[in-house]
């Protein structure tokens, strides 16, 4: 994965974003929650070309709906996609059963974003080993010009 350009970040998001090792982006919100927004490679789909994202709330506070933190996690992916012509997955993290909300959410923060039309994002139930659903909701996330076949992927 290409490094993430923070000075343009920085200038675009709400609130300060900062790194240690180009792979986890954090924020500090006003309320002082520290989230982790967090790219990893995806091997499922290509041998290259595919990562997966996570938010991950460090603080482990309850988060009331935040624009601010909407608006800087939509920058941190902006600059992903300008970085990374590639594929993002977002699957929701199930530890705690709130999967199905963090779908919505996920969802809902994509609808209201003014660059969706920029973007393709299909989602979908992700299925553990015995049928029953790990996840009410996950997120492939492209760009409109990456193909959605994968095509020329090594």
């Amino acid at each position: 994965m290409k490094s993430l350009d923070l000075t343009r970040i920085n200038r675009l998001a709400p609130y300060k974003v900062w790194t240690d090792d180009e792979r986890n982006y954090y924020v500090e919100t006003s309320r002082g929650q520290i989230f982790v927004i967090g790219f990893m490679d995806d091997y499922s789909i290509w041998d290259k070309g595919a990562y997966q994202f996570t938010i991950t709330n460090r603080s482990k506070q309850p988060s009331p709906l935040d624009l601010k933190l909407r608006a800087t996690i939509l920058c941190i992916v902006e600059a992903f996609f300008t970085a990374n012509p590639d594929i993002l997955l977002y699957i929701c993290e199930t530890g705690d059963g709130k999967q199905a909300f963090r779908s919505r959410l996920f969802v809902r923060w994509f609808n209201t974003y003014s660059a969706r039309d920029t973007y393709v994002m299909e989602t979908a139930e992700v299925p553990d080993g015995h049928g029953a659903a790990t996840c009410k909701g996950g997120a492939r996330w492209r760009h409109k010009a990456f193909p959605a076949s994968g095509a020329g992927r090594a």
